[in-house]
């Protein structure tokens, strides 16, 4: 890469910026999905709870007590943990200046930013962490 024609910080802080726009859209539709996913499946487990439960009538009509405590607790669906709001992520290498590792450095920026909304949810942190990993030549202008 030529050297003249290097991005500058600012200009790499701009291609971040709208790279994480597109995440964040992507990650608000995936979200949208995932909880539609969510419901259909809720609502697929207990329609299948309630019909072993039938079938399980239909076969034994008359259940001992103890059967028909556990059929109880089979009948009503499984809770599921929830996730960690935020899932831990190795720092990216610091960008020391060198042509050729802007891209990475700013790819893995990017991925730490849409896998951690919470901790980077304004473009002042954004930028902040950006500029917390730059070494050498990239961080003369920011002193």
């Amino acid at each position: 890469m030529d050297p003249a024609h290097t991005p500058s910080p600012e200009d790499c802080f701009e291609r971040i910026e709208r790279v994480l726009h597109q995440h964040e859209e992507r990650m608000v539709a995936a979200g949208s999905t995932s909880g539609r996913a969510w419901v259909v499946h809720e609502q697929a487990i207990t329609t299948l709870a309630t019909q072993v439960q039938q079938i399980t009538q239909t076969l034994s009509p008359t259940p001992a007590p103890v059967q028909a405590a556990a059929l109880s607790s089979t009948a009503t669906p499984p809770v599921l943990p929830r996730m960690a709001s935020e899932p831990w992520v190795g720092t990216p290498e610091c960008y020391a200046g060198e042509p050729e590792g802007c891209n990475p450095f700013l790819t893995n920026c990017s991925i730490l930013f849409a896998l951690q909304p919470l901790t980077f949810s304004t473009k002042e942190a954004k930028v902040a962490y950006a500029i917390s990993h730059l070494t050498g030549r990239a961080y003369v202008g920011h002193s």
